[in-house]
């Protein structure tokens, strides 16, 4: 029941932020624009991945890894992660990957 809780969970902060990506690009491009917001963001993903530490299967360890990664490359690094982000793809685009990742949490769940 836990588990298909925090996937729940996962999967809509994943679809808010898909969302105001998509309809606020220039909103959130500015709040993302300072290195302190990027950190806090990166320090959430890293708190996101601890859950998936207890449980065992692929799934989790997949979401754990892809959270680790996000999580401490945004904290240690981002004024990278800004300028990744910024070169890269616009923020709309950034939006269809996320929501397209809370698809695939929500329906891979276990």
């Amino acid at each position: 029941m836990t588990r298909l809780l925090y996937t729940d969970i996962l999967a809509g902060f994943l679809l808010i932020s898909a969302i105001c990506h998509i309809l606020f690009p220039n909103i959130v491009g500015r709040w993302l624009a300072n290195p302190g917001a990027v950190r806090l963001i990166g320090g959430l993903l890293l708190l996101l991945a601890i859950p998936c530490l207890w449980w065992r299967g692929w799934y989790f360890w997949t979401l754990f890894a892809l959270l680790l990664v996000s999580g401490i490359w945004r904290l240690c690094f981002p004024r990278n992660s800004i300028r990744a982000q910024e070169r890269t793809y616009p923020r709309w685009v950034h939006g269809c990957i996320m929501l397209g990742g809370a698809a695939l949490v929500w329906a891979l769940r276990p």
